[in-house]
């Protein structure tokens, strides 16, 4: 078991690491575009270009100045955010002494029910209205994976927690 909590908690850090550079760019493109700072160029091709804060270096080539597309773009990067911050919380459950947990149950919860409700909702309007091709089967199929394997996990540690009630009752 020690070895799942380093790994664990070695992966807890990377995604919270994912999980805040999302944030910082859904966050970066949206101060950008929204009071049009210096960090965003738009090109005459209808394109755009969102430059590192304070540099002249690109960050981000956008296909399509426009509302819908913007729009999407901090959609998904925000998404993507939310997800390696549930992604974290499933592996800080791992990393616990005790690894049967109510507070785990709803760690996995959040995270099974985002990966096999919200996203396929998520990604289904974003086809509806989307300027770029994505290829949303592909994700919506390795959500939905992700997301069964997540229900199983929590199914196991609902189990872990009521044979623990169990057996604290018994003593």
């Amino acid at each position: 078991m020690k070895l799942i909590r380093i790994i664990s908690t070695f992966l807890f850090y990377i995604a919270r690491v994912f999980s805040g550079g999302y944030i910082l760019t859904a966050l970066h493109v949206l101060l950008s575009v929204s009071l049009k700072l210096s960090t965003l160029e738009i090109l005459k091709t209808g394109r755009f270009i969102i430059y590192y804060p304070f540099t002249n270096k690109r960050f981000l080539l956008g296909s399509s100045y426009t509302k819908n597309y913007i729009a999407e773009m901090i959609l998904l990067i925000t998404f993507y955010g939310t997800f390696f911050w549930l992604l974290s919380d499933v592996f800080k459950t791992f990393r616990q002494k005790k690894l049967f947990t109510i507070a785990g149950i709803a760690r996995l919860r959040l995270f099974y029910v985002t990966n096999l409700i919200i996203c396929p909702l998520l990604f289904y309007i974003l086809s509806l209205f989307s300027v770029e091709d994505y290829p949303y089967l592909v994700m919506v199929t390795a959500h939905f994976i992700m997301g069964v394997f997540a229900l199983f996990i929590g199914a196991i540690f609902q189990q872990g927690v009521n044979l623990q009630k169990d057996q604290d009752l018994f003593i």
